[in-house]
């Protein structure tokens, strides 16, 4: 179900996160978008038929950066 579309630049991005247990995950992908209240860490977007989440991201004064971990294929 889609709630909401958005145009975003998304970029190839190589970034890892290490999690308590020494659990790491390889961020992918980065998008660059105007600021939206709706993207929060954690939520989960569809790009090119593809499931990304959000780890991390940064607001700026005009757009936000997204670091987007891509999920399994057999995610949904």
């Amino acid at each position: 179900m889609t709630i909401q579309s958005i145009y975003a630049d998304v970029q190839p991005y190589i970034k890892s996160y290490t999690f308590e247990d020494d659990i790491s995950l390889e961020v992918t992908q980065r998008a660059f978008c105007d600021k939206n209240s709706d993207l929060e860490l954690y939520r989960l977007l569809r790009i090119n038929n593809q499931i990304y989440i959000i780890l991390d991201l940064k607001e700026w004064s005009d757009h936000m950066e997204l670091y987007l971990y891509r999920c399994k294929s057999d995610f949904e």
